[in-house]
C-alpha cells in the first residue's frame, strides 16, 4: 500500500478483531512517530505502549467512545482495542508540542493502516485515572490515546450533507461524512 492509498482507506475504527498485534509492529509504528517532524527538533514526546490484555481492559475504562453514536455506544467486550499507544508530552513549556502530537498520531495510524490494522485516535480520556494507573509522573502531559487492533469493521465515507455526525445505519455500517474536495479548494485565490 503507498502513502497516499493508506491515507485514503483509513478511518477511524471502534470495532476490533481480538487477535493480538506484534509487539514488533507497536515499535514500528513508534518509530514512525518518533521520526514525524518536530517543531524545532525539541522532540517533546514519549510513547507509552500498551498490550498487556487486563492493563488493555483497564484503559478501555478511561475513554469516551463514539460520542456521535446514540444512544451512547461503546465497543463490546468482544470488539476493544488489543493495543494502545499513549502519547506523552515530557516539556509543559513546549508550546508547539500539540503540533507534534499530531504530526506523530497521523504517522502511527498511517503506518497501522498499511499493516491493514485499525486505530482510533482517543482525547476524550480521563487523565487522572490512567495517569495513577500507569504510575505517569505529575511532570508529564497525557495528550493522547491511539486505540488499535485488526479491524472488525469497514466504515464507510458518505458526502457532507448537513452534518458532520458519523452515524451508523440499520446494518450497523459506519458512515463518515466528509466534505467535497470542490467544497474546500481554493486555487491561486479565495
Amino acid at each position: 500500500m503507498d502513502v497516499y492509498e493508506a491515507i485514503l482507506s483509513r478511518r477511524s475504527i471502534r470495532r476490533f478483531k481480538q487477535k493480538q498485534i506484534p509487539l514488533e509492529l507497536l515499535k514500528k509504528f513508534v518509530n514512525g512517530a518518533r521520526l514525524a517532524p518536530s517543531a524545532a527538533n525539541l522532540q517533546p514526546l514519549e510513547f507509552l505502549i500498551i498490550n498487556e490484555k487486563d492493563l488493555c481492559k483497564k484503559i478501555f475504562d478511561t475513554l469516551g467512545w463514539a460520542a456521535y453514536i446514540k444512544p451512547k455506544w461503546a465497543p463490546s467486550e468482544n470488539e476493544r482495542p488489543v493495543a494502545y499507544i499513549i502519547m506523552l508530552i515530557n516539556d509543559k513549556k513546549n508550546n508547539y508540542a500539540i503540533r507534534d502530537v499530531s504530526l506523530a498520531s497521523e504517522n502511527i495510524v498511517l503506518a497501522a493502516e498499511e499493516e491493514k490494522i485499525g486505530s482510533c485516535i482517543m482525547y476524550k480520556i480521563n487523565r487522572e485515572k490512567l495517569r495513577e494507573l500507569l504510575k505517569i509522573p505529575n511532570s508529564i502531559i497525557i495528550d493522547t490515546v491511539i486505540a488499535l487492533g485488526y479491524k472488525a469493521e469497514d466504515p464507510v465515507v458518505v458526502d457532507f450533507i448537513d452534518s458532520v455526525k458519523y452515524f451508523r445505519d440499520e446494518n450497523e455500517v459506519l458512515h463518515v461524512p466528509k466534505r467535497k474536495l470542490e467544497d474546500i479548494i481554493h486555487i491561486n485565490k479565495f
